[in-house]
């Protein structure tokens, strides 16, 4: 019997183990055609929640050579990344791909796209600058290299995984970093589900004289061989005592217990604080991704 050729475009809820092994095949290619690190997490494509089309992949005569994937940001904000061949290139498939990624999001009531491109990738640059996207920000990506710790260590800083009864302390510590009630409400309550995820909440007090008040967290994204640091807060109080390193080092700590798995984390480009904190411990700047905005609200 007759297989169907693949040409075209194709939008899916879940990817199968075919279409994933296309796309790190076309990743390689991409990657490798402009020395970039494309910035796709394979963990979260092999567990998708089927509940809607986040990835979009197109077909020339079989052959996989453009593709984006959609990663979700609460109910208003999509991130997006998304590659196409080299010998493909200028042909408008990045454009297709884009708009069915903009027509499933608007069936959502999604408000806003947010491209990522590589700061050094040549063709990333063109294309937002094509359709006008407006620049946002930009994040370093840093790797752990050589970890350093120190001695200095403050006991009356408690840093444990939190769960559900730990929502209401979550929600005012990443308040304070700019998000409003129901943002954070919504962003913890999402953390806290994902299975790959354990988010942690660090207390602070005398045992026995306090309950501990809640000041930071952070939470790490565990995949087959990376460890991702991500959502990083302390409360503007007990900021510049050296707990934010102490919660760092203990994290650094427990993966280290377990496995060698590469450890990374995000920082915004202007956030020198953090930067020389992160460096400090050992990371260092793999590479720094551009964030371009596309409203696509009423």
């Amino acid at each position: 019997m007759p297989v169907d050729k693949k040409q075209g475009l194709v939008a899916r809820q879940t990817l199968s183990a075919e279409e994933l092994t296309a796309i790190k095949q076309l990743t390689a290619i991409c990657e490798d055609y402009e020395r970039l690190y494309m910035r796709l997490s394979w963990g979260m494509l092999q567990t998708r929640s089927g509940k809607q089309a986040e990835d979009f992949l197109y077909y020339v005569d079989n052959q996989l050579v453009g593709y984006l994937a959609m990663d979700g940001h609460g109910t208003e904000t999509r991130e997006l990344v998304g590659m196409v061949h080299p010998d493909h290139r200028r042909e408008g498939i990045f454009r297709t791909l884009l708009t069915a990624a903009q027509t499933e999001c608007q069936r959502h009531g999604v408000q806003r796209l947010v491209l990522i491109c590589e700061h050094s990738s040549r063709s990333g640059k063109a294309f937002v600058e094509a359709i006008k996207a407006n620049y946002d920000t930009s994040e370093h990506e840093m790797i752990l290299e050589h970890f350093r710790e120190r001695a200095a260590f403050d006991d009356r800083l408690v840093l444990r995984p939190a769960d559900d009864s730990d929502v209401e302390g979550l929600v005012t510590i990443v308040q304070s970093d700019g998000l409003s009630e129901e943002e954070a409400r919504r962003w913890v309550k999402r953390v806290l589900s994902e299975p790959i995820s354990q988010t942690y909440i660090a207390t602070f007090g005398v045992e026995g004289v306090s309950c501990g008040e809640p000041i930071g967290t952070l939470r790490v994204d565990n995949w087959d061989e990376l460890a991702g640091i991500y959502g990083f807060v302390v409360l503007p109080a007990y900021r510049g005592r050296g707990y934010g390193r102490q919660m760092l080092e203990e994290v650094i700590r427990s993966i280290r217990a377990t496995s060698q798995k590469t450890i990374m984390l995000d920082v915004d480009t202007n956030n020198i604080n953090a930067i020389g904190l992160y460096r400090s411990c050992g990371f260092a700047i793999k590479t720094t991704y551009d964030y371009y905005v596309i409203n696509i609200g009423n």
